[in-house]
Order: C-alpha cells, then structure tokens, then sequence
C-alpha cells in the first residue's frame, strides 16, 4: 500500500477491479465528509489489519468446535453402525457446507459489503 501511495507501485487494472468491486457492494458511499475521507481510509485499513486475524481465528476455532461436538455426537452412532469415523466426519464437514451454501442469502451480501468497504477505503487512501 505505502508503495502504490508513493507512486513506486501502478495499480493498474486491480484499480478498476477495486471501483467495480466498490460499485457492485453497495459500500462506495461510505467515506463522504470531504475533509476526512482520507483519514477515515488509513483508519478503516488500519482497523481491518488489525482486527481481521482475529476475527478468522475466532471463526476457525467455532468451526473447528462444531466439528469436535459433531464428532463426539455421531461416534456413538457410527460405532453402533459399524463405519468409520472419517465417513462420519466426510458426512458433518459436507453437512455443514451444504448449512452455509443453503444460507448464503444471509452471509453473503454481509461479506460482499464488508470487502467493498475495503476497497472503498482502500480507493480513499490512493492519490
């Protein structure tokens, strides 16, 4: 980022792609007080690095716990059934996939906005 504010850096076509991506999320009108649009920018960027390895570390360890309480939900059950534990866990990881590709109405607009919002402070922060 210092590199393309400093100009060492073109951006060129991931530029573009950053507008489009900030008109299709709906987030481009996010930053609009003139005089602190930039700031805003280096704020939200800042507040995006710093809190975003924490928060996929908070997801993968919810996942990682759902996984483990299925795990020891369905071992009694494929022990009385006779298959193998990774059958069963082939089963809940796919079981959980198929959860969040049939709520993707729920999380995925979320996410688009959240990324747009990035490239939309990402956008402010450019020269």
């Amino acid at each position: 980022m210092l590199a393309t504010y400093l100009g060492v850096l073109s951006l060129g076509g991931v530029q573009g792609a950053l507008q489009w991506l900030e008109a299709k999320s709906g987030a481009g009108d996010t930053f609009q007080r003139p005089g602190a649009i930039r700031g805003e920018g280096f704020f939200v960027l800042l507040a995006f690095m710093l809190l975003a390895p924490l928060a996929v570390a908070v997801a993968l360890f919810l996942v990682l716990f759902v996984l483990v309480v299925l795990a020891g939900t369905l071992a009694p059950v494929g022990r009385l059934l006779g298959l193998p534990n990774w059958v069963l866990m082939t089963l809940a990881v796919g079981g959980l996939g198929g959860l969040a590709y049939a709520e993707r109405e729920v999380w995925v607009p979320w996410g688009l906005w959240m990324v747009g919002l990035f490239a939309s402070a990402f956008l402010s922060v450019l020269p």
